[in-house]
């Protein structure tokens, strides 16, 4: 009777395997030629045999030799459907929703039943069925020689691709392996450190779709995550390319990493960041200081915690660390020097400057005779001006028009002297003003020189008012050029065009790394593009700039990081909030 309900119960399990088999090869059809095109013949060859052999072998011939063969069908069947599956959604015409459902509810069922059937009726029970078999398996025998070393091959073979398809298996759902690309999250993380990333509880998705497990983990700031990189395409083919890739690196334990782009450049897909914006904020950052403020309040308040994160100066962290760090953004001293920067703009006095603008137009008009050449209006980009700057007072002369054009460059801005502003526009305002000022005084001192003819080569470059702003000119383009984007961020997601106030959307979040001057992440664009300091000034100094604020959904975060196993010299959990 047992032998009876153990052969019934094998029935079962083989037929629902052939039959989600089966299921699973009629969803991968297509008409197309293109890639897709492959995976109904992949699923349909596979499918085929094992019916074969489980159908006519096995449940109509009673042929017990044959049970192992279907074993190893019944063991393979979810990776090769897998595999199927992937290409389908490789080609130019993709699938709905519905599909994907089906598809994984499918192929969950073949996985789940193919576990349980290799567990229950693995090929030392076989022979419990004796009601069952009309043709006995024959009894092993022993291999010698050259058949020997063939099965022992083929049996080594096999047992690493399983071994291969379970840690495929359990890096898409539960947790994989992460390798640190760069030292964006310095100091917690360094180039090369290994983690073990736990993706259960963050709703893992089944690849190329949105079907997965459901959300757990909250989320909140300072979790550390790895995260899709939004930087990169995310349409159905990208994410084929990507999804192969991936596959590949698993299929080499990591040891080789196929995930690159077409210039066969390394990928910085998935990234790994800190959450530092919640759903429902609106964000804004100065001077390495981040703000947010959400429907509850009008003003930014400044969040605390976000400095126990943020690593500004890495030459706090002392020498014995940073002999492990390739790349220091500024050193002591310029680090320094951009803290002397920001308070000397954050005490910039505009109503001095206001005075002071209109006096140097007075001096311009008085040193500049009307020219007749055809006056050309410069480039506001910073580096053109601070460029130009000594070949204008030169050309300013012999030009019509460059009265009209230095008065309305240098006074521009006044109108809007008074108007309210959020910090990071009322830092830009003043910085354009600033530039303005440094461009200004120069032309003028360079006028003054020129007009009376007394001044050597050796005076003009040692005059102390042309040292002083030539200086000053060095250092604001320093700072705006080369530290703005990184210190600094506008107020995000930006207000309505009418002043109203946005706010992250539910279930998105902003994250950064932790070493800010390093770190290319959801503040910055991989490209730039020429943008106004302010918007408050119609003449407004530009500079090439990669700001480019986006928030992520949480469907994007693959994982949080839990364990760090490599070096072993600094092995261990992470910090207790990231648990």
């Amino acid at each position: 009777m047992k032998n009876n309900r153990f052969e019934v119960e094998y029935k079962i399990f083989l037929l629902i395997e052939l039959i989600s088999s089966a299921l699973l090869t009629v969803f991968s059809l297509y008409f197309h030629i293109d890639l897709a095109l492959t995976a109904f013949p992949l699923a349909a060859v596979f499918t085929l045999f094992f019916a074969y052999f489980a159908i006519v072998k096995v449940l109509k011939e009673k042929n017990e030799k044959y049970a192992c063969h279907v074993l190893k069908f019944i063991q393979y069947a979810p990776t090769v459907l897998f595999l199927s599956f992937i290409l389908r959604r490789s080609g130019d015409y993709g699938v709905s929703s519905l599909y994907d459902w089906i598809t994984v509810l499918l192929w969950t069922i073949n996985f789940i039943f193919s576990c349980v059937f290799q567990i229950v009726f693995e090929s030392k029970k076989m022979s419990r069925i004796d009601d069952m078999w009309l043709i006995k398996a024959p009894q092993k025998e022993k291999r010698h020689g050259i058949r020997w070393v063939l099965f022992e091959i083929w049996d080594w073979i096999d047992n690493i691709l399983q071994i291969i398809v379970i840690m495929l298996i359990v890096q898409m759902f539960t947790f994989q392996l992460y390798i640190i690309p760069s030292e964006s999250m310095v100091p917690e993380f360094l180039i090369g450190d290994r983690v073990f990333v736990e993706k259960i509880c963050n709703g893992p998705n089944f690849p190329l779709t949105d079907v997965g497990l459901p959300t757990i983990t909250k989320y909140k700031r300072g979790d550390i995550v790895v995260l899709r990189n939004p930087h990169y395409s995310m349409d159905r083919k990208s994410e084929f390319k990507s999804t192969c890739r991936i596959l590949a690196s698993m299929f080499t334990f990591n040891l080789k990493n196929f995930n690159t782009d077409e210039n066969g450049e390394m990928k910085a897909d998935p990234l790994v960041k800190r959450i530092a914006g919640l759903e429902g904020e609106q964000i804004v950052m100065q001077d390495g200081i981040l703000y947010t403020r959400t429907k509850n309040s009008d003003l930014f308040k400044p969040i605390d915690s976000s400095e126990d994160f943020a690593a500004w100066n890495l030459n706090d962290m002392g020498k014995k660390f940073l002999k492990n760090v390739e790349y220091i953004p500024l050193g002591e001293n310029e680090y320094q020097k951009m803290i002397d920067f920001e308070e000397e703009r954050r005490n910039y006095d505009l109503a001095v400057a206001e005075v002071r603008a209109k006096l140097l137009v007075e001096k311009f008009n008085k040193l500049c005779p009307d020219g007749n050449e055809r006056f050309v209006e410069p480039s506001y980009s910073i580096a053109d001006i601070f460029s130009e700057k000594a070949d204008f007072a030169v050309n300013a002369p012999v030009q019509k028009g460059s009265k009209q054009w230095f008065e309305k460059f240098m006074t521009s801005w006044i109108p809007q002297r008074k108007a309210e502003r959020d910090y990071y526009s009322e830092s830009n305002f003043r910085l354009n003003v600033m530039a303005k000022m440094a461009f200004g005084e120069l032309v003028v001192r360079n006028l003054e020189m020129s007009q009376t003819g007394d001044y050597t080569l050796a005076e003009y470059y040692y005059d102390p008012i042309i040292l002083k702003y030539s200086e000053q000119c060095d250092l604001i383009y320093w700072y705006v050029q080369n530290l703005l984007d990184m210190r600094n961020m506008p107020v995000f997601p930006a207000n309505n065009s009418d002043g109203t106030p946005q706010y992250i959307p539910e279930d998105c979040y902003f994250m950064m790394g932790d070493n800010r001057f390093n770190s290319l992440d959801l503040r910055h664009s991989y490209e730039t593009s020429l943008k106004k300091l302010t918007d408050q000034d119609p003449l407004s100094i530009q500079y090439y700039s990669f700001m480019e604020p986006q928030y992520l959904n949480k469907k994007y975060i693959v994982g949080k990081p839990k364990y760090r196993f490599w070096p072993v010299t600094r092995r261990g959990f992470l910090s207790k909030d990231n648990k």
